[in-house]
């Protein structure tokens, strides 16, 4: 219980940091606000003349569009950087002299930014919602709503122990940013936080089934439109465990080897 409340104030206290940066964090939102709102259009401009589109009715695809929204504030919302500017400046040596598990805290820190995203990315979809006049796919089911839920938060998991690894690069660079962009670049754009994945062609798709990254935003969403069928769902589920397993066994080893190469240079 101590230890949960430990966690739990790095949270708060994260919390708290995130809102006291207004501009960045007004400015962050305006992007996602922008995005949001170009989508929808670009959507509703393709359906104009038309009932659906490859295979999405109208409601289904901007369904999709506010939940791809609405997960990319959640699933991709990350702090993980600060690992690497920890790592480079010696920071770091403050948390392992201290009793915090390192994993544990900057998680912590993580579900702060997520938390804070959700909420702003909620008002902003309601907002969108009511001016628009939006009809939505709603589930049918409530079940749907359970699967959902747990599909996106192991998906926030995958994508954390991802980010992770890249910010332990620190261990080993200093100039960690330029892959960590190309690396949320490609995951966002083959995750299906664009577009939904099943338009592409059926040879990339089945490329893309190997990777992790259609299980972050696609597969979720997939469950939220009914789309899926409990044959394709228990194999989402399956493939998102295995891929938490293998990254979480990948992370441990990340950060072993890194933290016996570090030297804490910038202390």
């Amino acid at each position: 219980m101590k230890t949960l409340r430990k966690y739990g104030f790095v949270f708060s206290l994260y919390w708290q940091e995130g809102l006291a940066q207004r501009a960045s964090f007004v400015m962050e939102r305006f992007r996602a606000l922008v995005v949001m709102t170009s989508l929808y259009y670009l959507w509703s401009a393709l359906l104009r003349n038309q009932t659906s589109f490859a295979g999405y009715s109208r409601p289904q695809i901007l369904t999709y569009v506010f939940g791809m929204s609405l997960l990319r504030s959640i699933v991709f919302a990350s702090r993980t950087d600060e690992i690497a500017m920890e790592i480079n400046q010696g920071r770091l040596s403050g948390y392992l002299l201290k009793p915090v598990y390192y994993f544990v805290y900057t998680f912590s820190r993580d579900l702060a930014e997520k938390s804070t995203n959700f909420i702003s990315s909620i008002i902003e979809i309601s907002g969108l919602y009511l001016i628009f006049h939006v009809v939505l796919a709603w589930p049918r089911s409530w079940q749907t709503w359970v699967l959902f839920i747990l599909a996106v938060t192991l998906a926030m998991f995958m994508n954390y122990l991802l980010n992770f690894m890249v910010g332990c690069w620190g261990f080993w660079t200093s100039e960690s940013s330029g892959p960590r962009f190309l690396l949320a670049l490609i995951m966002e754009f083959t995750a299906g936080a664009f577009f939904p994945l099943d338009i592409l062609p059926l040879h990339i798709q089945h490329i893309l089934q190997w990777f992790p990254s259609p299980y972050l935003v696609f597969f979720p969403l997939n469950i939220l439109l009914e789309k899926a069928d409990m044959h394709q769902i228990i194999n989402g589920f399956t493939a998102q465990i295995i891929w938490i397993i293998g990254l979480s066994l990948m992370a441990r080893l990340v950060w072993v080897r890194g933290s016996a190469n570090y030297g804490a240079e910038g202390a």
